[in-house]
């Protein structure tokens, strides 16, 4: 694992983790002047109940894992940080949802989104009944987690800003729903999610389970895509945008000039040498993925394009803006995707392939 000095970040970054307000600048310096991030909203010690059983029963430190435990790394926000292997109870239960889910969300009407400018960046959704949900960012980077069910769907809305990673999944495991909740943790420089009916941990670019009994089950990815939200009401004019919670300032836009830093090699939290440094894309890329029979493919999503290419056995369509995409057959059907930094995707996919 390679280690970065936190310190670069400044107090001010660190003291919201994954939902900071404060942007990286070039330099040390830079970030040390940004204004100070808004505190963590911490949650009391029972926010997750496990169900029962044998494996987790015991003490998280003790579980099944598919990881190192060392290398996922708990934000204390304090500029500082702890690895799992070596984090008390009392600890993981205090940052658990440090940085608050949404679990009950509102939405209000594309006309009553007046906060929003068309360079407003959304997650955006549209569900099995052809209604479409838009997820601003500036929510998300507070957030990182929203739980619904939408067209009788149980649904993730997560993102990372740490990794510019904006992925929608079905919660739906086999004959078990989830919920989640955030651990406070990042592994390879990713949110660690938790699901409160089994307290399992959740790497959420890759979307697998890392720590408990759920280790090494997927979550399923469903269509979604980053857009502009000009463009995504051009397409999209009729569609639901995720109500601001009542409490938090979501009038800035975070993280301006973070994918520079990560291109330097400058992560808040440690990514494997060997992920930072694949030669392919430049780590900081943000890049659109689509599986395809268990391979992986990726796009840069600058410059825009729309092109037709073939994944093995499939013709597609890729569409990018340089904010965002969507990859769809050659009949319209928008494949199941995620987009994040290139570092991340490596991380989780590492046999991940340049698509052309």
């Amino acid at each position: 694992m390679a280690r970065y000095p936190l310190i670069f970040l400044g107090t001010a970054l660190l003291a919201a983790a994954c939902s900071s307000d404060s942007p990286l600048g070039s330099e040390a310096d830079d970030v040390a002047d940004t204004p100070s991030a808004e505190e963590p909203v911490v949650e009391s010690e029972d926010s997750v109940e496990p169900a029962d059983s044998d494996s987790e029963s015991l003490p998280i430190t003790e579980r099944a894992h598919g990881v190192p435990l060392e290398d996922i790394h708990f934000d204390t926000f304090d500029g500082g940080s702890v690895p799992l292997s070596e984090a008390p109870p009392e600890l993981i239960a205090r940052l658990l949802d440090a940085i608050p889910p949404i679990d009950n969300p509102s939405y209000e009407t594309a006309s009553e989104a007046a906060w929003l400018t068309v360079d407003d960046v959304v997650l955006g959704y549209v569900d099995d009944d052809g209604e479409a949900w838009a997820y601003p960012v500036r929510i998300l980077d507070l957030h990182e987690i929203v739980n619904d069910e939408l067209a009788g769907r149980p649904v993730l809305i997560s993102y990372c800003p740490l990794c510019g990673s904006g992925v929608v999944y079905d919660r739906k495991l086999g004959d078990e729903t989830l919920t989640f909740s955030n651990t406070s943790a990042l592994y390879e420089n990713d949110l660690v999610m938790i699901d409160r009916e089994t307290g399992s941990y959740w790497w959420q670019v890759a979307g697998r389970g890392i720590v408990g009994r759920l280790t090494d089950e997927m979550l399923t990815p469903l269509p979604a895509e980053m857009a502009r939200w000009g463009q995504w009401t051009e397409r999209h004019p009729d569609t639901n945008v995720l109500a601001r919670p009542i409490g938090r300032d979501y009038s800035r836009t975070l993280f301006a000039g973070y994918a520079d830093q990560v291109d330097l090699g400058r992560t808040p939290f440690p990514v494997s040498e060997d992920v930072l440094g694949d030669e392919r894309l430049s780590p900081g890329t943000s890049v659109i993925v689509v599986e395809r029979n268990g391979q992986n493919w990726a796009w840069p999503i600058e410059p825009a394009s729309d092109r037709e290419t073939v994944l093995g056995d499939l013709a597609v369509r890729v569409i990018t803006d340089g904010t965002g995409g969507r990859v769809e057959t050659l009949d319209g059907e928008v494949m199941p995707s995620r987009t994040s930094l290139w570092f991340a995707i490596v991380a989780s996919f590492p046999d991940v392939k340049l698509g052309s």
